[in-house]
Formats: C-alpha cells, structure tokens, sequence
C-alpha cells in the first residue's frame, strides 16, 4: 500500500459516493463542502482554497482559484475541477453550478458570515440543512487505508516518546524538553499535531499546562502529552513518569491511573455508547476517592484532526463502532502536587478494542 493510499483517488471517490447516497436518502439535491479537513477528506487535495460541490446525482465539481487550479487539475484526474473566480464571477459560479438545487446541505462549523453569503449567491436554494453530524460520522469510521496511515503515525509517536525520554536531562525547563518533542516531530514525522504538553512537577495538576521556565529536579514527575502527523492523520500520546524515588503516594495513584486504563481497554466493546464507555475507567477512579480529581472525559476520536467525534464522555450517546479509533486517557489532577495522565490510542473492532499505541506504562 503507498504512503498516501488514504488520499488515492478510489479512496475519495468511495468517501464522495457514500455522502452522496446519503444526501439522495435525505431528500437532498447536493451539499457545500468547504472546511478544509473535509475537503481534504473527500478530495485528497490540501489547499487554503476551494470549495466541493457535491450533486447528489451528478457527482462532484471543486472549485479552486488561480492559485491552485493547475495542481487541482494535475493531482485530481478523477474530479472536475473549475475556477471558482473573484467577486461577481465567483457568485456566478456557485449559483450557476448549483441551479438545479432546491435544498442543499451545508458544514455548520462554517461561520455565519460563511452561510450567510453562501445563502445569498444560491438564492434558488429554498431549504438548507446542516450536515456535520453526517460527515464527522463518515470520519469516525475508518477505511483500510487510514487505519493503516494512522498505524504509522501512532508507530511513530512511539519512537518521538523513546527518544524524547532518551534525551530528557535534569535542569532542563519544559520548554526544552517541548523542544525536544517539535524536533523529532519533523525528523520522524511532518511535525506536531498540536504543541505539546509537558508538565514538571506540581505543573502535571494542569492538565492542559502550557509548558514554561520551570526545570525539571530530582524528586520530581514528568508529564508529556504529545503527537506527530504523518500522512495527513495524527497521533497522541501520553506518559508520566518521576525522577528519582516516587513517593508512595505518587505509586499509588500512578497504579490507580493505569488500572483505570486497562479496565476500560478490557472491558470496552461495539454497541456500547461513549457514556458506557467512560463510565468504565470513571468508576475505578470514583470508587478509590479520586472522582473529583478526574475532570475530563475519558477520551476522543482521532484521524485527521487529534480531537475528532465520538467521545469516550458522559455526554456522548453515539454507538461505539468497529473502525472507530479513539484516546482512552483517564487522568487523576492534584493542585500542589502532581498530575497523571495515562494515554493510549485504541481501535474498536468486532468484539473489543486493539490498543494501537506500543510504548510501555
């Protein structure tokens, strides 16, 4: 399979094909793609500019300007691609490629200025709906292909956490150390997929701390949250470790965390909802007197972006499918002394779940 197998033009075309047959069971005649995630989802092709317009009977048309339109061309053989113009023209365009439209789908993540003009230029359009639940659910779901993007990305992410833990000294600041993460990033991969969190020391209570001047001393714990992109999809990680001899009680919630990740990963299965799901390492930490130290849900879904839908949350209904690939990361914050996090990246499959990061805990 090739590097970019998750962005070949079967691959997209399949992607395209199944919003479609969704919009025609909907009673929709087509939809406005225009985030660039999901463009890159359903074309392949990663531009700050373009807009898909995908008929529901008549295929796909992107649009792109000047800038782009040639490498559109060259790169996208299997879809039609057109100037999407400025102005008056770029109106022109959309109305025209859309006339036969009478009620169209739309990103509600798009700003309201967005649709608003969107709604403007396709007046003949008399119903819009918004279509985001219908395309993260596509997303959630993973082909072949990306799960086996996604296998080198997290096999990466591996290796970044050996050689950053390799290469961690005492006296350095978190800024060093998330320093250290940034350059095996881009050596291993295509860089972060999002800054990472590193955390010396009391710091760890802030489980989402911005890394600072403070050093790393003996007698202290470290908390790296990190993830590389690679192939377009990313990675997350987490690990904490100590410097030096771990006090009893860092052991005991350190053991805590990491039983709480084991029985969620044990016990997780398909047709669970997310609720379930996080309620599975919630009540280990509940029931050992740390429920008010765990303030964040159990986990997220994961593919081209590192927060994705569903979520392993108390307030996610959705149904946890096989090809889903999400974080289960259950964490205990103590203000003054230390934070630990315990991450791992999983996929679901027909009768559990495969746990797809290798980095030992």
């Amino acid at each position: 399979m090739g590097a970019m197998e998750q962005f070949s033009a079967g691959e997209c075309q399949s992607r395209c094909r199944n919003l479609m047959r969704w919009l025609v069971r909907q009673g929709l005649d087509g939809a406005v793609i225009r985030t660039p995630v999901a463009r890159l989802y359903y074309t392949g092709f990663n531009a700050s500019n373009g807009i898909l317009l995908l008929d529901a009977r008549e295929g796909p048309v992107f649009l792109t300007d000047f800038r782009y339109l040639v490498a559109a061309k060259r790169q996208l053989s299997w879809l039609k691609c057109g100037d999407c113009g400025r102005g008056a023209a770029a109106k022109s365009v959309l109305a025209r490629v859309t006339r036969r439209w009478y009620r169209g789908g739309y990103e509600g993540a798009v700003s309201v200025a967005t649709h608003t003009s969107q709604q403007e230029v396709m007046g003949h359009i008399r119903e819009w709906r918004d279509i985001g639940a219908a395309i993260a659910a596509q997303r959630a779901v993973k082909s072949s292909a990306e799960l086996a993007a996604m296998r080198r990305a997290i096999r990466a992410n591996d290796q970044l956490f050996r050689e950053v833990f390799r290469g961690v000294r005492l006296g350095q600041s978190e800024l060093e150390i998330a320093a250290l993460v940034r350059e095996a990033s881009y050596r291993l991969g295509d860089g972060e997929a999002f800054p990472a969190i590193v955390c010396a020391g009391a710091n760890g209570a802030e489980c989402h701390h911005t890394p600072d001047e403070t050093r790393l001393f003996p007698g202290m714990p470290l908390l790296i949250d990190a993830g590389l992109k690679l192939g377009g999809y990313c990675s997350d990680l987490t690990r904490t470790v100590f410097y030096g001899e771990a006090t009893s009680r860092f052991r005991e919630v350190l053991e805590l965390v990491k039983r709480a990740n084991r029985y969620a990963i044990n016990n997780l299965r398909p047709g669970m909802s997310g609720a379930e799901v996080d309620g599975l390492a919630r009540n280990i930490i509940d029931q050992a007197g740390f429920g008010e130290a765990f303030g964040h849900s159990l986990g997220h879904a994961l593919g081209l972006e590192v927060h994705e839908l569903p979520a392993f949350a108390a307030s996610c209904e959705t149904v946890i499918r096989p090809g889903m690939v999400l974080t289960v990361e259950p964490g205990v914050y103590l203000p003054g002394e230390f934070g630990i996090r315990v991450e791992d990246v999983v996929l679901v499959t027909e009768s559990g779940c495969e746990v797809l990061s290798a980095l030992s805990n």
